[in-house]
C-alpha cells in the first residue's frame, strides 16, 4: 500500500510538473488556453473579454441562419499578409469566396467569412493569431468539441484566389501584374507594392504560387480542428471538408497536419 501511495504521489508530481512546464512555455503575458477540441494556444489574457464577445456574436449569427433553415459552411481563407500577400486584398478574396460559394449552393446555405469578424484592439494592441484561434476553435468546435454548428468546411486554394483576380489557366504571373498595375492607379498601398521591385515580386509569387490555406498558420489549425471533430463523430455524421472545391478523401478528413498557432 505504501508503495502504491508513493507511485500515485510521484505520478501527481509528474503531472503537476508537466502542467507547469506547459504554462511556462508561453512567454508573458501570454497564458496557455485549452479548448474543447484539445488544441491549446498561448494567448494574451487581456483579450479574454473581447474573445468572449466575438464568440457570442458569431454564434448569434450562426443561430439566426440555422433558424432560417440554412446549412452552415465555414470558408477558411488566409487573411494574414505573411509571405507577400496584402491583407486588404485577402479580405476581399475571402468575401469573394463567400459570395461564390453561396451562389453555388443557393439560398439554402450560408457561408461564414472569418474576415468579417475582426477583433478590436485592446490597450492599443492588435490581436494575434493565437487570440483569433482561441475564438475560432470555440466557434467551430462548440462547447463540447463536436462541432454541431458547422455542416461543411471549405479550404481556399490557388484556383479560388486566381478567380478573384480574373486569371485563367495561362499567364498567371502576367495577369497578376496587370491587376496590380490597374489597382495601383487608385490605391496608394498597392501603388507602393507595384513600385517596389522586391515587394512586387513577393506579391506575384504569393498569389501565383502560395495563395492557399496550405501556407496559412491559422488554416493549419482549422484543418486540425475539423479532423478532431470528425474523429469524435460517427461515420456518416462527419463534417464535409473541401479543398479548393474538391471533396477531401476519407484519409484526409481524419489526418492532422503541422500546427499553426497551436502550442505543442
Amino acid at each position: 500500500m505504501t508503495a502504491v501511495r508513493g507511485l500515485v504521489a510521484a505520478f501527481v508530481i509528474v503531472i503537476s510538473c508537466a502542467g507547469l512546464a506547459g504554462a511556462q512555455s508561453c512567454p508573458a503575458p501570454r497564458t496557455l488556453v485549452d479548448t474543447p477540441v484539445g488544441l491549446k494556444y498561448c494567448a494574451d489574457p487581456a483579450f479574454a473579454t473581447t474573445i468572449e464577445a466575438g464568440v457570442a456574436k458569431i454564434r448569434q449569427d450562426v443561430r439566426a441562419q440555422r433558424q432560417a433553415g440554412r446549412l452552415i459552411i465555414y470558408a477558411s481563407t488566409p487573411i494574414s499578409p505573411r509571405g507577400g500577400g496584402v491583407e486588404k486584398v485577402n479580405l476581399a478574396i475571402a468575401a469573394s469566396v463567400k459570395a461564390r460559394l453561396e451562389k453555388m449552393y443557393g439560398h439554402g446555405a450560408w457561408v461564414i467569412d472569418p474576415g468579417v469578424y475582426q477583433l478590436p484592439k485592446v490597450d492599443g494592441k492588435d490581436a494575434g493569431g493565437s487570440e483569433y484561434m482561441v475564438m475560432w476553435t470555440r466557434v467551430l468546435g462548440g462547447d463540447d468539441g463536436a462541432g454541431r454548428d458547422i455542416d461543411s468546411a471549405h479550404f481556399t486554394g490557388p484556383a479560388d484566389m486566381r478567380a478573384f483576380f480574373g486569371c485563367g489557366p495561362e499567364d498567371v504571373t502576367g495577369c497578376l501584374g496587370r491587376w496590380l498595375d490597374a489597382r495601383s492607379a487608385t490605391d496608394a498601398e498597392l501603388r507602393r507594392v507595384a513600385g517596389d521591385t522586391e515587394a512586387r515580386r513577393a506579391f506575384v509569387r504569393y498569389y501565383a504560387l502560395r495563395a492557399s490555406t496550405a501556407y496559412s498558420a491559422g488554416a493549419h489549425d482549422e484543418w486540425n480542428i475539423f479532423v478532431r471533430i470528425n474523429r469524435k463523430r460517427t461515420l456518416g455524421d462527419q463534417i464535409a471538408i473541401f479543398f479548393e472545391g474538391r471533396s477531401a478523401s476519407p484519409a484526409e478528413m481524419e489526418t492532422e497536419i503541422s500546427p499553426g498557432y497551436e502550442a505543442r
